[in-house]
């Protein structure tokens, strides 16, 4: 029987992919290829004051948000000191979605911004820092955000804001929501599908029997009226 040979529609563009990412980590320098390594030793001699905010990642990332990345705590905080890091660099971001707390302080102390965003971020567009940190539950992060001044009622590219993201109720998340009243954040702002928190906090209590997050609320808001969410 004669073999059929399929002609894939792709090809050349599977093709030009793996060249552009091939062309691109030849192009990238040394100090990723270090970074990739774990050969922080090499890094750090890289690591001079125009590599840390000229040098490009294949994805366009600086190299502390490659180290970051990695999970290199030691050696991103030494790009920090050294100032590697630039505004719309997504470095803040990156370390608070990762649960990176040292990072995190020393970015804010540095004067980054608690409210930027990743970089050119095609999901999860938007998304602030403090927004990461309570998604992930890292509290810690999200008290240390809140007070360097994050906004509470940033919205994200699909309508989310910080405290929609305690809606499931779980436990971390009912911390999170307790944390984030204190900051005053508007409960009734709607989410993509028309919720806001009040509502979700009312069809908890009246579905499920859970009572928690509507109580906190009340602590906060006292006179809310959930009927009418």
């Amino acid at each position: 029987m004669a073999r059929v040979i399929l002609d894939d529609p792709y090809r050349g563009s599977k093709l030009w992919d793996r060249v552009s990412i091939a062309l691109r980590r030849s192009l990238r320098g040394r100090i990723f290829a270090a970074i990739e390594r774990g050969d922080d030793t090499k890094a750090l001699q890289l690591a001079t004051p125009g590599n840390l905010l000229k040098s490009v990642g294949e994805f366009g990332q600086s190299p502390l948000v490659a180290a970051i990345a990695a999970g290199r705590s030691n050696l991103a905080l030494e790009f920090i000191s050294r100032g590697g890091f630039y505004a719309g660099d997504g470095a803040l971001a990156h370390a608070a979605m990762r649960g990176n707390l040292e990072v995190v302080e020393a970015l804010l102390k540095g004067g980054k911004s608690p409210d930027e965003p990743l970089r050119d971020a095609d999901l999860n567009a938007g998304y602030t820092p403090l927004m990461w940190a309570v998604n992930r539950r890292y509290l810690p992060i999200a008290r240390l955000l809140l007070t360097a001044g994050a906004n509470i009622d940033a919205v994200a590219g699909d309508g989310s804001t910080a405290v929609m993201l305690t809606a499931d109720a779980g436990c971390d998340s009912l911390e999170a929501l307790d944390i984030l009243c204190a900051y005053r954040p508007d409960i009734h702002k709607k989410d993509w599908r028309g919720r806001s928190v009040v509502r979700e906090a009312r069809d908890r209590e009246k579905n499920s029997g859970k009572p928690q997050m509507r109580e906190i609320l009340e602590r906060h808001f006292p006179g809310t009226d959930f009927e009418l969410a």
